[in-house]
């Protein structure tokens, strides 16, 4: 492309096209059978922030229309399971392609006001990572200091609500470090503690991780170690790809679901027919 084809109009325009056309190959691929076979082959996980209506625009917001667009789409093409199964699968060695599991990260109140009832209203699991200072508090985090409302954290009192209802809870630290440039003592006690504190408030173990910002520059292979010498059993990215029918439970891929995504079948031509 060259200089006059990458004006702000025409960039913008250009990507809006991109993601329908790979919608509608998705479609067609879901129509020739195709699109389930390509999913068999993987083990998937998605990973949300929030649901709400207020903050339509914001990247790590997804509308309730469009969350439960995802749910919908999720429950026709994948056997939708827990994080925890497909982790027990693959310690098991049992293949786990053809699964999707849903997870969601940091804790926002509308994870447990909005988000939760769809899924119970669709008869699906899912996994709620969350940073365990964050819970109850006001605390305003550096990615949302531009927001014109804040969305708001859960209380103590959800959390527990949550549990009772049957969705995991998982750690996410206590104060959302970052594993790839903390030194190791603090990234010890931002997971003892925070593991701690979520077993005291909800009267049982977490044992499922979520590394903070997701990408791959924010986790080394001391933080996997630190992260499986403090309890847990497995450790779940933020930066795209799927992962093999068996995979370590300590490097597994989540596809964050953001604005990116015009539609589910663009999801599907993204994670099934090919990215480019």
């Amino acid at each position: 492309m060259d200089k006059a084809d990458s004006s702000p109009n025409h960039t913008g325009r250009y990507a809006v096209t991109k993601k329908w056309i790979k919608a509608a190959s998705a479609m067609l691929a879901d129509r020739l059978g195709i699109l389930d076979r390509a999913f068999h082959s993987k083990m998937t996980i998605v990973a949300f922030h929030r649901v709400n209506d207020f903050l339509k625009d914001d990247p790590l917001t997804c509308t309730p229309e469009m969350f439960e667009s995802f749910c919908r789409f999720f429950a026709a093409h994948f056997r939708v399971v827990s994080l925890r199964e497909q982790i027990d699968g693959c310690v098991a060695r049992r293949p786990m392609g053809g699964t999707l599991s849903i997870t969601f990260d940091d804790g926002y109140r509308d994870n447990c006001e909005i988000a939760m009832p769809i899924l119970q209203r669709l008869g699906l699991p899912a996994t709620f990572f969350v940073s365990s200072e964050f819970i109850g508090s006001r605390h305003v985090p550096q990615w949302d200091r531009k927001l014109a409302i804040q969305p708001g954290w859960m209380d103590w009192d959800q959390l527990r609500r949550m549990a009772a209802a049957g969705f995991e809870i998982g750690g996410h630290t206590e104060t959302h470090i970052d594993l790839g440039t903390a030194d190791a003592g603090l990234i010890r006690k931002e997971l003892r503690a925070s593991k701690a504190k979520l077993a005291r408030e909800l009267g049982r173990e977490v044992e499922l991780f979520a590394y903070p910002f997701g990408g791959r520059a924010n986790i080394r292979e001391q933080s996997v170690e630190l992260v499986r010498d403090s309890g847990f059993i497995s450790c779940v990215s933020c930066c795209g790809g799927t992962n093999p029918p068996v995979a370590d439970p300590f490097r597994l891929n989540r596809i964050p679901i953001s604005e990116w995504f015009a539609s589910p079948y663009q999801f599907a031509a993204e994670t099934a027919v090919g990215r480019s």
